[in-house]
This record gives C-alpha cells, structure tokens and sequence, in this order.
C-alpha cells in the first residue's frame, strides 16, 4: 500500500452511553431529598439552600444525563472511594468495550485496501479516563479481549481532565507521523456520576449538576484510501498563574473537583492567542474556520468562547446540544460533538475546523481539522 497521504484521518467516531437516563428534573429532585433530607419542603430554613439547588441546576442549561448507576440505590448510603473504584472497574470496561466494537464496525464497512478494519489493524491505543483507575487497565484488559495484536503500543492518558481525549488525539497525531502505516485508536471513558457527596459546597453542587456519564471512540490513519476528516495541527497552552481554577482531588470519598467562576474569564483571556498559534502557522484565521467542536464546561464557558470568537449561534449549536443531552461528560465531550457534528452539519469538502477543551492547568488543548 503506498502512503501518500500527508494528514491522518479520522475514520470515525463512536459514542456508548450507560443504563441509567435521567431528566435534569429528576436529578433534581434526588438532589434536594439526599442533600436536604426527604422532609425538607417542612423546613422553612431550608427554602434558602433549595433555591441555590434549583438555580444551580437551571444554570447548567442540561436537560438530559444518563448515569452509570441508580443514583438512589447507589447513593443509599455513602460509597467509600476503593468501592466506587470497583463500581468504576466492572462499568468503564463495559461502556468502553461498546464504544470501542461501535467505532471498528463503522470502519468496517468502509474497507481498508478492500478488506475491513478489525481491532488487529489497531497498532496503537490510547485510553482516556480522569474518573477511575485500575490495573490491568482498560487498555490491558479490551487489548486481550478484542484481541488486538500482542506488540500493541499503548497508552494511558489519566487525570487530565476535560481536554484529556485531545492529548489522545495529539499522541495519534505524533504516532501516525512516526509509523505511517500505524491504525490509532483513542477510547475514552469518563463515568463522573461515581462522584457524587452530599453538599451544598456552590462546587461540589455545580459538578452534580453539570457533570454526565458517557465514552467515545474513534481510529486514525494515514491510509490514503481513508475518509474522514483530517486531523492537521494541534496547539496546547497552559495559563500556570490560573492553575488553582480547576482541580480534581482524590479524597475518602470520591474525586472532588474545583472550578472556579473566573474559569470562563481566564479562557476569554487566553483562546485568541491560543488559535494564533493554531492558525497562522497553517496560513488560517479565525473567518477561515466553519466548524468548532468546543467543550461545553459550562455555559458560562460556552458563552465566553463564542463572544471572544465571535461565533454564531449556528456555529455553537453542536456544542449546546450535546450539553443539553448530555451534560459535561468531561473528556468525552469534545468527541461526542465532533460525532454530533458529523452526524447533522452539512460539511463541505475542504472546509476547516477545530475543536478544543479545557482543563486543569488552566490548559487549552486545540486540534485544526480539515473536512
């Protein structure tokens, strides 16, 4: 096969989602009786706290969430950190096997060199996850059960948070760029629902009411018989001085996360110089770029990158609906919009795109795409 193409492509993009479907309604009200007991609505002292529950919740403009757990069984009493990790164990491999089976029997269809993409064509695979850890791990364990091929490289890409799925994609591109007949896969799984404690901590509400369960999929390669969009250039800046606005800590119960308001105002400060760097070495600007695929951290975030870009609402809707259905599922965000927008955008043959996600750092990870 000769290799003649310059950009590895992204064959496809697959998402799995888990049992338990929620309307925001009903996490709500979960939320109000474990937070506030079942009695609270006798409290009149405690009208105060729901109505910083409610509005809490309305803010996160979500709609929808699916869950790896029953929240009310689940959370009948308060799961110890070892016990949420075995919870995490059992369902990350199965909502991560799914995504993964998903994502090989789309490009199966479209052949490589007439014969159909297998999980043995994969040469390398990078795991994405900021919400459990075991060992073997997901790439030790789908490695041996999909039987991909013993010298498979892999790698695990961990705690990284929101933008962890674009360092997988920021490895591939490097991957395929130092092997160009190698097949990347990125699997990432991230099951925030396994973290939830009772509070009323303004951050620690946000996250519950913000945060879903979810992963994704998706294969790059060089193979010029390949469609897909083209993964070109990624840039990755980190505003250290801000590197307190965001965290995610273990702790006796559960991860625990930080996200401060100003997240939104140190990403308007920063996104301009970040998509310098990303476009102008590509001879792009801003109005050269159709397609974002951005984050949902929220909407305040949302709102801040759009107005610093100054995006349409068409531009952005791929990442509001995700965030309605959805939620933030943290690293699986930014690929379940590149699947959304692949699904309804009309796209057309040489257009741009980028995608991007935040974290903690503060970072900006970005990737340049094009269709």
């Amino acid at each position: 096969m000769t290799l003649a193409a310059r950009y590895p492509r992204i064959l496809t993009v697959a998402s799995a989602f888990p049992p338990f479907h929620y309307t925001q309604e009903t996490v709500l009200e979960y939320g109000l009786e474990r937070i506030l007991g079942t009695d609270w609505r006798m409290h009149e002292e405690m009208a105060g706290d729901a109505h910083l529950i409610e509005r809490l919740f309305k803010a996160s403009r979500v709609e929808e969430r699916q869950s790896a757990v029953d929240l009310r069984a689940y959370y009948a009493t308060t799961p110890t950190t070892g016990e949420r990790m075995s919870t995490y164990q059992v369902a990350s491999y199965q909502l991560g096997r799914e995504a993964l089976e998903k994502a090989l029997a789309q490009v199966g269809k479209m052949g490589r060199a007439g014969d159909a993409y297998t999980s043995e064509n994969i040469s390398d695979f990078a795991v994405v996850s900021c919400t459990g850890y075991s060992a073997p791990g997901l790439d030790i364990q789908l490695a041996r059960d999909l039987h991909m091929r013993r010298d498979l490289r892999r790698l695990i890409v961990g705690h990284m948070g929101c933008f962890g799925a674009m360092v997988g994609l920021r490895h591939c591109l490097a991957t395929c760029r130092a092997y160009p007949d190698a097949t990347a896969a990125i699997l990432s799984v991230e099951l925030t629902a396994l973290h939830f404690v009772p509070s009323l901590d303004p951050e620690a509400l946000t996250e519950f009411a913000l945060f879903g369960d979810a992963a994704a999929a998706t294969l790059l390669t060089l193979d010029p018989e390949a469609t897909g969009p083209e993964l070109v250039d990624m840039y990755c800046a980190a505003d250290f001085a801000a590197s307190d606005q965001m965290s995610w800590r273990i702790t006796d119960q559960g991860f625990a996360m930080t996200l401060s308001p100003r997240v939104p105002v140190t990403l308007r400060r920063n996104i301009r110089g970040a998509m310098d760097h990303l476009l102008t070495p590509n001879g792009l600007t801003l109005t050269d770029v159709s397609h974002w695929i951005i984050h949902p951290g929220g909407p305040s975030i949302l709102d801040a990158i759009q107005g610093r870009l100054d995006l349409t609402d068409e531009q952005m809707a791929p990442s509001w609906r995700v965030l309605r259905a959805h939620g933030n599922c943290s690293s699986v965000s930014v690929l379940l919009i590149l699947e959304e927008l692949l699904r309804s955008t009309p796209v057309k043959a040489g257009e741009w795109g980028v995608m991007m996600a935040f974290g903690p750092g503060l970072t900006l990870e970005t990737a340049l795409l094009r269709f």
